[in-house]
């Protein structure tokens, strides 16, 4: 199975040692500026990029596990690219740059996102938000984001095993098994929780 971006990587590179809330933040900011302009998106991949190589991870090692996103780009350039009006179908170039820029914000997000899963555990993004129910949903979603991309990725490289077809096909083979995972996990996580006593 292909090392994903989203397993912790212990070190001790100043991201490392970077307080949680900090690294949120920053994850925040980050999105922000790429999703703002063409001169955001430039400075969030060139910022991205040079937080990987701080804290020793190969910046391209960010978009593993990506596939399923990379489904969602191409349909958001798509819809950006083809105008239609009353005489028919039309293609519209400003909306095709549109399209890639928003793609682009995306996969930074998402890169960034990983960065801050491979320097930071779990536990410390729970400290950093606090005690009480809604801490726990908002530090319970963030772990499931990594397992839910580990766990297609893992599929997808079975169905590549087996010599299965790239496409929408695969799409449909791969969603049961992983839906079924993702709902045992759920299942296993909550009763780790109870069996703390945390009410759920």
């Amino acid at each position: 199975m292909a090392v994903t971006p989203y397993a912790y990587r212990s070190g001790n590179s100043p991201l490392h040692r970077c307080p949680a809330p900090v690294k949120l933040l920053s994850i925040l900011v980050l999105s922000v500026f790429s999703f703002s302009s063409i001169i955001g998106l430039v400075m969030a991949v060139l910022i991205v990029i040079s937080a990987a190589i701080i804290a020793g991870v190969r910046p391209w090692e960010l978009l593993r596990g990506s596939r399923p996103l990379l489904i969602l780009i191409l349909f958001i350039i798509l819809l950006r690219t083809l105008v239609f009006d009353g005489s028919g179908a039309s293609l519209s170039i400003t909306g095709f740059w549109g399209g890639i820029q928003q793609g682009l914000s995306i996969a930074v997000s998402f890169a960034a996102g990983a960065l801050l899963f491979a320097v930071t555990t779990m536990g410390e993004l729970r400290r950093s938000l606090g005690r009480g129910k809604l801490s726990l949903g908002i530090s319970l979603m963030l772990g499931f984001l990594p397992r839910f991309f580990e766990i297609w990725e893992a599929a997808n490289l079975a169905c590549e095993a087996r010599a299965n077809r790239k496409g929408f096909r695969r799409i449909i083979i791969i969603l049961p098994p992983v839906i079924e995972r993702m709902m045992q996990i759920a299942g296993e996580t909550a009763q780790a929780l109870e069996a703390r006593g945390v009410s759920i």
